[in-house]
């Protein structure tokens, strides 16, 4: 019992023993030392311990026996005067009661927030687990990621998902610049919202300008396009994409991909611009700034200049909850429609008989492999029905570009199915060995009516494993993103 509410067990405050594997606690205090009042304005709460699983005071977590819970130090809680569990899902509530709610309230906007029915938040034990299977988008997976939003020392935040929003511009999502006449950059939107209405409402802006020429076509700014389920959609500057607010939070792009986030905050003020950028690329898997243009210019742009008061950077950590199937261009992505406009089509033009191993030629590609230079890729065999059939895989090498590939072997066989999904046909392959360097499957389906007629298109969907479908990016918030803009003159 945390009477003194510093998130400690302290000498003399009411402490329950060391709980079983079902993770049961019982706690008794003398009415004589603690007050009425005391008991309900304290917090019950229970420190996570990191630690070898072997080790007595480590923490470990029901589901996982052997594996310590945390890797480092945090502290859940129960709301105020409450018994009961003590999760992460209780203690995001309890940081709402702390930053003002009503218990009702919290627990009404945390529902919202995480997507969850309220009272999954005293008891989701009986969801499904998570493991290496497409993430399940319950409760106990919103636990974890509120969970491990506290083991990387994020603050919880819940928002009142119900009340009225004005527009605003956002965060910078990334930049890519070279000079003053080049460069690329895209951000986030918030819009406004009447009040009543559950979440929030936001845009994703970009801008790109080549020569000192504004490119204002839509398939050059948004290539990729996703499968809804409505269909094929390409989403721009003008869709309305939702989520919640809070830490975590939700977001739903395009109708298509849903993720749950949380967030950690950092000021950057009176820093030199210059070092906050360079401290951002070193950390290669989060950057946002010049992923794939030269550095110099920019610091040279930026020169002595200094973020201004309010600045900071965002460093968002996300997990994807689905697994939508995306074209990643569409500018590039589909077969020559010389070739095919249906998936029947396609497996006539790629027959074995006919693949060059030593130019890949008369093959299809399915990504890279074993490595970013080994490339997969297939031609078919044969058919066993309408939709089914038999095919020959083959491993090749890349160029350092990973642009051309040749010196292929043939490996497995293998077969492809043709699924019906939301409306598209999509083509499935099985039976090739893993591809360790690629976190998506390859696929190839079909996109019919669009301006210049029908196309199959390389698709893509992330593959069902937990670990492959979290992501860090760091972000400058709208402050520092105005100040960056301005120094750069853009």
């Amino acid at each position: 019992m945390d009477l003194n509410a510093n998130s400690a067990c302290d000498a003399g405050e009411p402490a329950s023993a060391r709980t079983g594997a079902d993770g049961a606690y019982s706690l008794t205090y003398d009415t004589s030392k603690v007050t009425a009042a005391q008991a309900a304005s304290a917090s019950l709460i229970a420190a996570m311990v990191p630690g070898a699983p072997t080790e007595p005071g480590t923490t470990l977590d029901a589901a996982q026996p052997g594996q310590a819970a945390t890797t480092s130090a945090y502290v859940l809680r129960q709301a105020p005067g409450k018994s009961g569990p003590i999760n992460p899902l209780t203690t995001l509530v309890a940081a709402g009661i702390a930053a003002g709610m009503t218990e009702s309230a919290a627990r009404a906007n945390v529902s919202i927030q995480l997507g969850i029915e309220a009272a999954k938040i005293d008891n989701y034990q009986d969801d499904e687990t998570s493991t290496a299977t497409p993430v399940a988008d319950n409760a106990r997976t919103m636990a974890r990621t509120t969970a491990l939003a506290l083991e990387r020392g994020a603050t919880l935040e819940v928002a009142d998902q119900m009340a009225a929003q004005t527009a605003s511009p956002g965060d910078l999502v990334s930049l890519s610049y070279t000079d003053a006449s080049n460069y690329g950059f895209r951000t986030s939107h918030t819009l406004t919202k009447p009040a009543g209405t559950a979440g929030t409402l936001y845009e994703d802006q970009r801008t790109r300008f080549t020569g000192g020429v504004n490119v204002d076509r839509l398939a050059t700014l948004y290539p990729l396009i996703y499968l809804t389920s409505t269909g094929w959609k390409r989403c721009d500057s003008t869709t309305a994409h939702t989520g919640t607010l809070g830490n975590p939070s939700r977001s739903n792009y395009c109708n298509a991909a849903l993720s749950v986030a949380f967030s950690l905050r950092q000021s950057i003020a009176d820093q030199p611009m210059s070092g906050v950028l360079q401290a951002m690329q070193s950390a290669a898997t989060s950057n946002t700034i010049n992923n794939d243009a030269p550095n110099d210019s920019l610091l040279a742009a930026v020169g002595s200049a200094a973020f201004p008061a309010g600045a900071g950077t965002r460093l968002r950590a996300a997990m994807d909850i689905n697994r939508p199937i995306f074209i990643t261009n569409t500018n590039t992505d589909a077969r020559p429609q010389s070739e095919a406009t249906t998936l029947e089509q396609l497996i006539v033009a790629k027959p074995a008989a006919k693949v060059v191993l030593a130019t890949a030629a008369g093959s299809l590609t399915l990504g890279v492999s074993t490595s970013s230079l080994r490339n997969l890729r297939v031609a078919f065999t044969g058919t066993t029905s309408p939709t089914s059939g038999t095919v020959q895989f083959y491993d090749c090498e890349l160029n350092a570009a990973a642009t051309v590939a040749s010196n292929c072997a043939a490996t497995d066989t293998g077969s492809y199915a043709i699924e019906t999904v939301n409306g598209a046909r999509v083509m499935r392959f099985a039976g090739h060995a893993p591809t360790p360097a690629s976190p998506q499957e390859n696929l190839y389906a079909e996109v019919k009516g669009t301006a210049t007629g029908d196309y199959v298109f390389r698709a893509r969907q992330s593959k069902p494993a937990q670990m492959l479908a979290t992501s860090d990016a760091n972000r400058l918030n709208n402050t520092a993103w105005a100040a960056l803009k301005s120094t750069l003159g853009i």
